[in-house]
């Protein structure tokens, strides 16, 4: 009997290991933030339309699809409808989200199941995004939104970057809209505000304030506030928080537009 036994079920490592190369620690800034930034400053943002659309249509492709990136935060999105909906209205459409973390996306993301913390976000970003869209031209129609997070950096600040790419997947797959909404968060810190916090700064905070708006429109579309501050204080974060959808706006609006002449051509 032959003494080389081999375990074919055993996935073999290799025989030369090479270490992996980390990422270098980023170095605080003057105002102490982890990622260098100013109190002030937000994340850079990188957005792209259509990536989750095949080459060859079908029944089951998206209408529209983005992808959004904003520092860590990484968060893609697909479109599905207009199409016949559950919940028939002969007056109004009906727009629904499903909003899934991946698995490794964050640290207290365990399993695949959804949680209620995820079904209470997606019935968040539905009241924050139903109120720019034409529903009414949608009649007995529904209209879905799949936002996955592939990577968490601040539940707020996440949440805010997947209104924003529910708004650039909304123009992608050509539905009727008011105006696109733009979303940013601010938390007190110290007894000041600290812009588009990531996960260390939101963990330390006092408070947070999530916005998100139609800057064109000049309308709050959805307000979250969690932990307690003074009325001048909110009234100064709802301020500083329009400023930065403003902002945020200006970006995707020159993202589509660019995209749009891109594709005329």
């Amino acid at each position: 009997m032959s003494t080389n036994i081999i375990d074919r079920r055993r996935i073999n490592g290799p025989q030369r290991s090479v270490e992996p190369i980390y990422a270098k620690p980023e170095s605080a800034s003057a105002d102490g933030r982890p990622d260098g930034r100013t109190q002030t400053s937000v994340r850079p943002i990188f957005m792209r339309t259509g990536p989750l659309s095949p080459q060859a249509e079908s029944a089951a492709s998206p209408s529209g699809s983005a992808y959004y990136e904003q520092g860590k935060i990484r968060i893609s999105c697909a479109i599905y409808g207009p199409r016949q909906g559950r919940k028939s209205n002969p007056r109004m459409g009906t727009f629904d989200c499903d909003f899934k973390y991946a698995p490794f996306s964050c640290s207290w993301k365990r399993s695949h199941l959804k949680t209620s913390d995820e079904k209470e976000i997606g019935l968040m970003l539905e009241q924050a995004i139903s109120p720019a869209i034409r529903l009414d031209a949608y009649p007995k129609a529904s209209i879905d939104a799949f936002v996955t997070v592939i990577e968490s950096d601040g539940k707020a600040a996440t949440i805010s970057a997947a209104i924003n790419c529910i708004s650039a997947a909304l123009v992608d797959a050509g539905i009727e809209v008011y105006d696109s909404v733009a979303a940013c968060s601010v938390a007190l810190k110290d007894s000041e505000l600290v812009y588009d916090c990531c996960q260390e700064e939101e963990d330390s905070a006092q408070c947070s304030l999530l916005m998100a708006s139609m800057p064109n429109a000049n309308e709050i579309t959805y307000l979250l506030q969690q932990g307690k501050m003074s009325l001048e204080q909110t009234e100064k974060a709802v301020q500083t928080c329009s400023d930065m959808c403003t902002q945020v706006y200006a970006v995707i609006c020159r993202y589509l537009q660019t995209t749009g002449e891109q594709e005329e051509q």
